[in-house]
């Protein structure tokens, strides 16, 4: 496998200037986290949610920035409605005051408009599904002359389809305004693009107590916040450069040594990149070891499925005794015991990892559920999400003792340990269904027919499967029951998070009231992240700072599996949904960027070709052997670690991943791990994996840059990422030949032999379906201004 992480030093300039202090109120915000972006709404006026970020604390009094207007007053511990003017700049801000404690939120004008989409086939029973529907089917109108879908679209483009007589219509590629859909298929494609971009800013100097930065044209708002409130940015003699000072303010009530500061523009074609700077001690951070496990920024998660990790414990094996039950159906083994000996024997501090992910531990049924009809199989409750508790651990796994030390060993070690969490549905035999079946949902809708695997249209009760009863959160007495089960995790436990199952089908007032029930109950960081497939307006809905830090972000697992599992040198789709996941979730997200997971086949066998894109995954499981007929699926997978270890968000490993173990989808892609008796190839991936890792932790470009794609054509993709004085260019090439990049006098690695002092004339060459990252690191000093 090809690779290149190059490392140069360059010589800044240092030049004097003059401080000025900043007398602002030096207590800080009321608010301990980071404050998300309030969106306006494309519907009409937009509320504000007290509770989300005040707790239950009231707030005083609201101010607000320019171009808002409050649309109605409500009591002060309720919410705040207020609604954009038309000439209203893309940024703003609000001020919810409490004792005289300014505590400060961004407002983000909305860019969406309505586009109307005709119809020009010869159905009458038509429907349309697509990104901006959340792929559910939604009814055409007739405008007299017509059919058309009036779409609601922010920037970018969407992807999609026509339903006739309530099938996909087909379409070849050869139509006018059509793209590939990544998996074998094709889609419409709806170009809502801007006609011209905002600017863009970029970090400048480190300073004593301050920092610049610059814009690469005039904006027309800036506002910069320090841990939630409100400093200047002073324009220096170049009306497109800026400093901001950092004033004295008093955190030493706080967790978490590091306070972040945050800086968002916009001009008027829009919002410009926003810029995110850790601080301690009104210093900017430049050396990423200052940082701590619980910055989130810094994490790496690696998830287990902890029956198929390792089995330490042969006492607790006990699979399923139900012939009905295959073995890839049924308990290997796997247990906490395993967890630990893998924690204690180094091998995720040696891999880099700092956060572990554990799947669901609570107890499952004993029991054989569902089928699968060919070959004909019922299922055993391994995977942990079908629960019957929501607080017992699964005897098959270990016990209180064995989670307490995982934690306690984790940290020692300077690692996070979340858990996977179940909220929306329980199993059939679970105390709470058999006490109060009226807390769940209904099995069978009005028309009769099954809510089962309704995801999108009757999202927020469906079952999984018959035996699985959804809850319903629309009752108050169960969302206090499941928010407190949730709870006892993180307060008998010391965990750092979760992870949150089946996250779209569980209403807003369960994340809402489960967050605050953390924060008023714990006395650390917690990190939540979500999973929900669906459209970005879906997805960011739960993403808030009432809700949730982070979910999953599939759209870009998608478009990176067409990327780079296939040979097609198109890099164009990733390129558009890398920067629309940018521009939804912001240039600092916490979002989850995967390898994998349980519910995809994995990623290694679509690039070796032995799991073809148009077929059914789970099938191809059940009915062949999934082997690998193509090693060079090895480097593209290493250019996916290198893909999510290099951009915004928080990178996560599935496990075997790292080495590349092989399968169609679940339970194919749930092999027991291997840690022993790997391939050549294997130990060369695995070996790549740990060098991108600590590349990752040890870059603040990586972990605080901006992101600018430098080029995306014939094949090629150049990405850079900048942080101050540190740049790291990222080249993907998936042309048919070799790339030579201009070289300088440099250090860097290939396939693992150490090459020094490259010459200066010398190209550095990136082969076919490889890629490269260089990274400069300038010397520079912190400047005292007099």
């Amino acid at each position: 496998m090809k690779k290149l992480i190059v490392l140069c030093t360059a010589l800044l300039l240092i030049s004097c200037g003059t401080k000025e202090e900043n007398t602002l109120d030096n207590r800080a915000s009321v608010i301990e986290v980071m404050t998300t972006p309030i969106y306006e709404s494309s519907q009409g006026n937009t509320a504000v949610l007290y509770a989300d970020y005040l707790g239950t604390r009231k707030a005083d009094s609201v101010s607000v920035g320019n171009g808002i207007t409050e649309r109605e007053s409500m009591p002060m511990d309720s919410l705040y409605t207020f609604e954009m003017q038309e000439d209203a700049p893309f940024l703003s801000y609000i001020t919810l005051w409490t004792e005289g404690i300014r505590n400060d939120i961004p407002v983000f004008k909305s860019n969406s408009r309505i586009i109307e989409i005709p119809y020009d086939g010869n159905f009458k029973n038509v429907s349309i599904k697509g990104a901006f529907t959340n792929w559910a089917s939604k009814e055409l109108q007739d405008n007299g002359e017509q059919l058309v879908y009036k779409a609601t679209v922010p920037q970018g483009k969407f992807q999609y389809l026509f339903l006739e007589d309530g099938k996909e219509e087909t379409l070849t590629g050869n139509e006018l305004g059509v793209i590939s859909n990544g998996m074998g298929g094709f889609n419409r494609l709806l170009d809502n693009s801007r006609l011209t971009d905002p600017a863009q800013l970029f970090y400048g100097e480190i300073l004593d107590q301050a920092f610049t930065f610059q814009a690469s044209g005039a904006l027309d708002q800036v506002v910069v916040l320090y841990e939630n409130q409100l400093i200047e940015a002073v324009k220096t003699t170049n009306e497109n450069n800026y400093t901001v000072h950092l004033p004295k303010k008093d955190f030493s009530k706080r967790i978490s040594k590091t306070q972040l500061v945050r800086v968002y523009a916009s001009d008027a074609n829009g919002r410009t990149n926003d810029l995110l700077i850790p601080v301690q001690n009104a210093q900017v951070v430049e050396d990423p070891t200052q940082l701590a496990r619980n910055d989130f920024h810094t994490q790496v998660l690696y998830f287990m499925m902890v029956d198929r990790f390792l089995d330490a414990d042969k006492s607790n094996t006990k699979p399923v005794p139900d012939p009905e039950v295959l073995p890839k159906a049924n308990y290997m083994g796997g247990d906490l015991a395993g967890v630990l000996a893998k924690i204690k024997d180094g091998y995720f501090e040696d891999l880099g990892i700092n956060t572990v992910w554990l799947s669901p531990i609570t107890q499952n049924p004993e029991g054989a559920y569902g089928l699968w009809t060919e070959p004909r199989t019922k299922f055993s409750g391994y995977h942990g999400y079908w629960p019957i508790s929501n607080t017992k651990i699964d005897y098959r796994f270990g016990d209180e003792q064995l989670l307490k030390e995982i934690i306690e060993e984790a940290h020692k070690r300077d690692m996070n340990v979340i858990l996977d969490y179940v909220a929306n549905h329980v199993h059939e035999e679970h105390p709470l269904y058999k006490e109060h079946p009226e807390w769940a949902t209904n099995l069978y809708l009005e028309d009769g027919s099954l809510n089962t695997e309704r995801w999108d249209d009757h999202r927020l009760t469906t079952w999984f499967d018959t035996f699985m009863p959804t809850l319903d959160f629309s009752q108050p007495e169960v969302v206090e029951k499941m928010t407190d089960s949730a709870l006892y995790w993180v307060t008998k436990y010391k965990l750092d998070g979760f992870r949150h199952d089946a996250t779209k089908h569980v209403p807003e007032t369960y994340w809402r009231t489960l967050t605050q029930k953390i924060r008023n109950n714990t006395d650390r960081p917690i990190y939540q992240i979500g999973e929900t497939y669906g459209s970005y307006d879906l997805i960011r809905g739960y993403v808030s700072t009432g809700m949730l830090d982070a979910q999953f972000d599939f759209n870009q697992y998608d478009a990176a599996v067409s990327a780079f599992a296939t040979k097609d040198g198109n890099y164009a789709n990733l390129t558009e949904t890398l920067q629309k996941g940018l521009e939804y979730y912001g240039h600092h997200h916490l979002m989850g960027n995967i390898s994998g997971n349980q519910d995809r086949a994995r990623f290694i066998s679509y690039a070796s070709g032995d799991v073809k894109f148009d077929e059914d995954a789970k099938k191809a499981g059940w009915t062949r052997e999934i082997v690998m007929s193509d090693s060079t699926a090895f480097d593209r997978l290493g250019m996916l670690q290198a893909f999510n270890m290099t951009m915004p968000g928080v990178p996560v490993i599935y496990y075997g991943d790292e080495y590349g173990s092989i399968g169609a989808n679940d339970p194919d892609n749930r092999k027991m791990m291997k840690f022993n008796g790997l391939s050549d190839r294997e130990k060369n991936l695995r070996q790549l994996v740990q060098e991108l890792v600590q590349l990752r932790r040890n870059s603040m470009s990586l972990l605080y840059g901006t992101t600018q794609v430098m080029a995306e054509n014939n094949g090629l993709l150049v990405i850079k990422r900048s942080y101050f004085g540190e740049e790291t260019t990222i080249f993907f090439n998936e042309n048919a030949i070799s790339m030579n990049i201009a070289g300088n006098d440099a250090r860097f690695r290939e396939s693992g032999t150490a090459i020094n002092a490259i010459e200066t004339d010398k190209n550095l060459q990136i082969k076919p379906g490889n890629f490269m990252i260089l990274q400069i690191k300038s010397k520079k000093a912190t400047r005292q201004i007099n």
